[in-house]
């Protein structure tokens, strides 16, 4: 059975804003779902945004075509560009929001060297509640070794990584525990041996959007935005793997960490620097192996399939579309533009032709046909 790998609150990054960004952001229709854009039907409302400071901002939030277009969305009108303003934001920034509420989000904003912008300055001795932050949108440069921004090297990490060499650990949205050795090549700190078995274990690849947060001695807490800047959802879905000898073992699907192997077949396998390693594996008579020992040693694989879920309704998604995981998209086969039927029962002779779309790794559900069996159904938001 696939599992959730935790709840998290809705976030949404936009890399390398543009100035068109500065007066108009688009933000996909995942994000709206659950922010709320207020009442069904209407072409725009007014949401809430918590800028980081403090102050809050009346923003419009647009909507494509009356509101029962294809999920594109946007903050606009003038909250918007005051709110950049403000705050000086410009091309090649980055924002992040995170959903608080139904219609109010708060707002982080990270500079032209991918850090995290502090508008004041703490006192001496004062703490901030916000823990040093980097943003990185992967470049294919970034798949082999990934450099810190300078920026944040000499305001955090100059005192605490002194040698040439040191290992840093990066605690995965899987809840792993990931060793990567850390390489000074003045004036760049690069992430480097175990980073590329990290990226493979996580399914990243060019494009994603990583955020990092220093929890201080050199570990390191990262989310993970898929290309469309939604927060990218992991499941642990079951992975059968055997080596040639009877029965077999079980790991997590994003990020393969231990397996149990046949004592006849082979010894213990040493700890690799590159493996993504469970918190309570020292307990465990599992031997880790690395991802490509995994894959050498995979005959069989099979993924036990969810075919439903659960989701709260909300009046955009009645009136407008309802946005799909894409984790169950692709175990049911969802993977482009089409008509889909629906139907309360097998048993029961009504059915609803709707319009699915893909964007991303996301599905939606929209068009007349979906607007039709909520109303016929009387499904209302709640």
């Amino acid at each position: 059975m696939a599992l959730s790998a935790g709840v998290r609150r809705s976030k949404y990054a936009a890399p390398l804003l543009s100035p068109a960004c500065l007066r108009r952001l688009c933000v996909p229709g995942e994000f709206v779902a659950a922010l709320g854009p207020g009442d069904a039907g209407e072409a725009a409302a007014v949401v809430l945004v918590v800028g980081p400071l403090g102050k809050v901002w009346r923003v419009e939030l647009c909507l494509g075509d009356d509101g029962h277009g294809d999920g594109e969305a946007w903050l606009g009108g003038g909250g918007w560009a005051e709110l950049a303003a403000a705050h000086g934001l410009g091309e090649g920034w980055t924002v992040v929001l995170r959903l608080e509420r139904r219609g109010v989000a708060s707002l982080r904003a990270f500079d032209p060297c991918c850090c995290l912008a502090r508008f004041c300055t703490p006192h001496t001795g004062m703490k901030t509640k916000d823990r040093p932050r980097f943003i990185k949108l992967l470049q294919q440069e970034d798949l082999e070794k990934m450099k810190i921004p300078e920026k944040f090297v000499q305001q955090h990490l100059t005192e605490t990584c002194t040698n040439s060499h040191q290992n840093a650990i990066i605690l995965s949205p899987l809840g792993k525990f990931c060793r990567v050795e850390v390489e000074r090549e003045q004036p760049d700190m690069l992430l480097r041996d175990g980073w590329a078995a990290f990226l493979a274990a996580h399914d990243l690849s060019e494009g994603n959007i990583l955020l990092f947060r220093y929890e201080g001695n050199m570990v390191f807490t990262v989310e993970v935005f898929l290309e469309n800047g939604c927060l990218k959802e992991y499941t642990t879905a079951t992975l059968y793997l055997t080596d040639g000898s009877k029965g077999r073992s079980v790991a997590p699907q994003q990020c393969v960490t231990k397996a149990e192997v046949s004592p006849v077949k082979r010894k213990r396998t040493q700890r690799s620097g590159g493996a993504c390693l469970e918190e309570s594996s020292r307990k465990s008579r599992a031997s880790p192996i690395s991802v490509k020992k995994v894959e050498s040693h995979m005959k069989h694989l099979s993924i036990v399939p969810q075919n439903s879920f659960t989701k709260e309704m909300t009046s955009y998604s009645v009136h407008s579309l309802l946005a799909v995981k894409g984790t169950f998209c692709s175990q049911i086969g969802l993977l482009e533009a089409s008509t889909i039927t629906l139907k309360i029962s097998m048993k029961n002779k009504g059915s609803w032709r709707v319009a699915f779309k893909t964007a991303n790794t996301y599905g939606y559900i929209n068009g007349p046909g979906w607007r039709k069996f909520c109303l016929e159904k009387k499904v209302k938001k709640g």
